[in-house]
């Protein structure tokens, strides 16, 4: 039987080491909470391989006397503390005095710091526990810290670290928490030389926000105020269109301090009730003014959480102060047409003739027109098309896959189940849509939908459109779907109704759109076919350091699916393509739903799960929603479509895409039976 023992001192650094430092982000945390508490004004941050092989802070706060510095890697020695009642009013943002004990455990660590009415400094090094004499530092007043190998004498840690881009975000994140509740500090941020932050003193909460996640959630914030008290809430929160898919853009803040709560949260949240979509979510940024005696920071490892002793207090506080402020503003959503979109008016600065564009009627900005490949008919098959259904729904043009843009014609080739050649304007535009004149073939705008024809008639076979100065020869018609048995309705302008000969299905437009556009994803990646469209300039997006990193780590992926992105540098990535097939939806608004998908779940443990999940993703933002007005031949082209479709019956998540009212059942409820 084993016998109880003392642990050696060096064990017991380790496992507190455990407890506290779980990667560079958690060290970073511990020494700029050190350098807050010690007054600086300035702290400069540098790194080297995302923080596992060296990180210096560097501050000009009040230093440490050189008898004292053996003292700050012995454990639970601190000079924020002197007795236990302390511990019920925490003013500071560090306290038990072991971070630095901790650090040194599994690091190599090297302290300098001087204070202001000394002429001469001091160093220590310490390395896995064991301290070097102190010797004289000829430095700047404050207090300069360097760690360095980060887990090298605990390997099984070490190979539990992400990649290097990953340690950076969550660096990031640690830096922005911090900067945001300290508006008053000059904080630098350095990765491998290359500067990541500067951030000036002078630069208020607002310009903070702007700096770290971007002018739209900038521009959308109100200022909220509970007013004047012992306890308060301010901050800033954002207008329910600038909604996010998770609740990462939820910040919170007590006496200066970065927590999370589901409580607060949940009063946010409870605040917008009404205003957000389920599975939405509010930016926020949420600061607290509490006693310290109201309030327990000491109940978790890295003080991430804390107890509050009038919690229900708290939380009404928060939920009155967002409500009121939300209920000052009209939150009605204003429609802007983005550049770019074709309403049949005059171009601000008209392009040459020979310039070809191609604009998404719901997209901003300007696209080069995708190089398609061409079908030559049946001497030359399409690679990939497993079956005639499949190849009959990759020749289908949906109505509202037709571009109702302004577009120029040009020697661009183009493929069955594409875009068709540009004729005459659209006969399936949208309540609103203004349809500018036919002009000659050579400038003809809009797209040909799908005419009715007989379903005897054979395909034929593509062509390649002229160039302009020559008169194309006549678009050819593409065989039209032929209508279900019965007649289809749309209800609630989110569910179709369908006559069948086994009574009444009812389907859900959004599940079907789909599944359909997720089985046509799926089939061109398969195939090595996906349109991809270009963009003329790069759409730049702004994105905080965590969400960057996890992107540009799924590059690869992305690129696969036709979303080629790229790093800009700081927190920005540049977009550079998209499928043209999900070409409904502008393309920042498919990227901003794959960035919330790999925020919120898991990592899949296989790249084509990974791809599988990301496909679903694209498919559900880019089709049909609930409250979408279809006209009766996009509901025709659709109910065609389902039955083109491998598995109509549910979508990519899961949800049934239907549901069949039997007449047996239909008689049943009505007691004809």
């Amino acid at each position: 039987m084993p016998r109880i023992h003392q642990l050696p001192p060096d064990v017991v650094t380790k496992i507190a080491a455990g407890e506290v430092i779980e990667r560079p982000a958690s060290v970073v945390k511990e020494l700029l909470e050190n350098s807050i508490d010690a007054g600086s004004t300035r702290i400069d941050v540098d790194l080297d391989a995302g923080g596992t092989e060296l990180i210096r802070v560097a501050d000009d706060g009040c230093g440490i006397n050189a008898d004292d510095l053996p003292l700050a890697f012995a454990v639970h020695a601190t000079s924020k503390l002197t007795t236990a009642d302390d511990l019920f009013a925490i003013g500071t943002m560090g306290f038990r005095g072991e971070a630095l004990a901790s650090v040194a455990g599994i690091a190599k660590v090297t302290l300098q710091s001087r204070p202001h009415d000394k002429s001469v400094g001091a160093e220590v090094r310490c390395d896995g526990g064991d301290l070097s004499p102190v010797r004289p530092w000829n430095g700047s007043p404050g207090t300069r810290i360097e760690v360095r190998h980060l887990f090298h004498n605990v390997p099984v840690r070490k190979k539990f670290l992400k990649s290097i881009a990953t340690e950076l975000g969550h660096v990031c994140e640690t830096v922005t928490r911090l900067a945001l509740a300290n508006p008053s500090l000059h904080i630098t941020l350095r990765h491998n030389g290359k500067l990541v932050y500067d951030i000036p003193g002078t630069a208020g909460l607002v310009d903070r926000i702007g700096l770290f996640f971007g002018a739209e959630v900038r521009d959308s914030l109100y200022e909220i105020d509970s007013g004047p008290g012992a306890t308060r809430a301010t901050g800033f929160i954002g207008d329910p269109k600038c909604d996010r898919g998770n609740a990462k853009l939820q910040y919170l803040f007590v006496n200066g301090r970065w927590f999370r709560d589901r409580s607060v949260a949940h009063a946010v949240q409870e605040a917008y009730r009404g205003l957000l979509m389920s599975g939405r979510f509010a930016v926020g940024f949420v600061f607290l003014t509490v006693p310290p005696d109201k309030v327990d920071v000491n109940v978790h490892p890295t003080k991430a959480e804390v107890r509050f002793q009038e919690n229900s207090l708290i939380y009404s506080m928060v939920r009155s102060a967002v409500k009121s402020r939300l209920l000052k503003e009209n939150l009605v959503p204003h429609l802007t047409a983005p550049r770019g979109e074709a309403l049949g008016l005059p171009e601000p600065e008209p392009e040459p003739e020979s310039v070809i564009r191609s604009r998404d009627p719901l997209a901003p900005g300007l696209f080069q027109q995708p190089t398609r490949e061409i079908d030559l008919g049946p001497q030359h098959p399409v690679i990939g098309a497993a079956s005639p259904r499949q190849d009959l729904a990759s020749r289908t043009v949906a109505p509202w896959e037709v571009d109702r843009g302004s577009a120029l014609a040009g020697p661009t080739s183009w493929r069955a189940g594409g875009v068709s050649p540009p004729a005459e304007p659209s006969a399936f535009g949208r309540a609103g849509d203004v349809s500018p004149p036919v002009e000659p073939p050579s400038r003809a705008l809009g797209g040909l939908t799908p005419p009715a024809r007989p379903e005897t008639e054979p395909a034929p076979a593509p062509i390649v459109v002229a160039p302009p100065e020559f008169p194309p020869p006549p678009a050819p018609e593409l065989p039209a779907a032929a209508p279900p048995a019965g007649t289809a309705m749309q209800i609630q302008d989110t569910y179709l109704v369908l006559e069948t000969p086994e009574g009444m299905l009812v389907i859900d437009q959004h599940a079907l759109h789909e599944r359909i556009l997720f089985e046509q994803l799926r089939r061109r990646i398969r195939a090595g076919q996906l349109e991809v469209q270009r963009l003329l300039i790069p759409e730049p997006i702004d994105l905080p350091a965590e969400q960057a990193a996890l992107v540009l780590e799924a590059a690869d992926e992305l690129r696969e699916l036709g979303l080629e992105v790229s790093d800009f540098g700081g927190n920005t990535v540049l977009l550079s393509s998209y499928p043209t097939l999900l070409g409904r939806k502008p393309a920042h608004v498919i990227f901003q739903g794959v960035v919330d998908h790999l925020l919120t779940k898991e990592r899949p443990p296989t790249r084509d799960a990974m791809l599988h999940l990301l496909m679903a993703t694209m498919a559900c933002k880019a089709a049909v929603k609930a409250g979408d007005r279809l006209t009766p031949e996009e509901v025709a082209h659709l109910l065609h479509l389902r039955g083109l479709a491998e598995d109509s019956h549910h979508c990519p998540h899961g949800r049934p895409t239907s549901l069949l009212f039997s007449r047996q059942e239909l008689d049943k409820q009505f007691r004809r039976v």
